[in-house]
């Protein structure tokens, strides 16, 4: 599909209201940071930063988990993209109803978002994990390489590492709020993470089966490349996340 005809189809749906917005690694890519998969991600050189990032690890090698994750997950001069800022100005005028980020960032609140699902954590936020004190990215730049609290714990970024489940509460919100939508809008996520997965199951479960009549619901995927749920897609550009922000930012110019 053309980006004509998707953007055609998107502000129908952005004038109807009720949408959430699913955002995935490829919007932080246009912010500058590297993801793992993509063109220039890390496993190009060889990293693995799915057994880096795990529970496991992070409890037997703290030294090389932390070793990573300063040169890898902190960015802090990296700012929000023109789509973060667009995603912000439609939940403050009522089309977005909740964001939904696997982004550990934090750009969709920094650019102004109020109503974000962190469904994998906030790498600015730590905690430790004797006491339970809470510390901001800011203390822990000035720590040692693996940050100590005052009572000897360490502390550690509150994400959800992998072998580790998101928290209960916050990812049950997250289903209804994105199963009651009228329309969803996933960005720069293939939907190969169980979270994502479960997340648009459940609103193409709500749209095509909800007392056996199909809803008028839909699904918009923008991703560079192949999603899980490209069959299922309403509306589906394989295109550029920052082409369809411009295209969204000169629409609501005419509004």
């Amino acid at each position: 599909m053309n980006i004509d005809e998707f953007m055609e189809a998107l502000i129908e749906y952005i004038e109807k209201k009720g949408m959430t917005v699913l955002t995935g690694a490829g919007l932080s890519t246009a912010s500058g940071i590297r993801d793992f998969n993509g063109e220039n991600g890390l496993y190009k050189e060889r990293i693995d930063g799915r057994e880096i990032l795990s529970r496991d690890f992070f409890e037997e090698n703290p030294l090389d988990f932390y070793k990573f994750f300063r040169k890898y997950l902190i960015n802090k001069n990296v700012k929000p993209n023109l789509m973060h800022k667009v995603i912000a100005d439609l939940q403050k005028d009522g089309v977005v109803n909740a964001v939904i980020t696997q982004n550990v960032d934090g750009l969709d609140i920094e650019a102004g978002s109020k109503e974000v699902f962190e469904i994998h954590g906030n790498a600015s936020k730590f905690q430790c994990l004797s006491c339970g004190c809470k510390y901001s990215l800011d203390d822990i730049i000035e720590m040692d390489i693996v940050p100590k609290c005052k009572c000897g714990g360490i502390i550690r970024p509150n994400i959800i590492l992998y072998g580790e489940d998101p928290e209960f509460c916050l990812f049950q919100i997250a289903r209804n709020k994105i199963k009651f939508s009228n329309s969803v809008l996933v960005l720069g996520t293939r939907l190969e993470v169980g979270t994502a997965d479960t997340l648009v199951r459940d609103f193409i479960g709500e749209k095509e089966y909800f007392m056996g009549q199909k809803l008028d619901k839909k699904l918009f995927i923008v991703n560079k490349g192949p999603t899980v749920y490209d069959y299922f897609a309403d509306y589906r550009y394989d295109g550029d996340i920052m082409e369809v922000a411009e295209r969204i930012k000169e629409y609501r110019k005419g509004v």
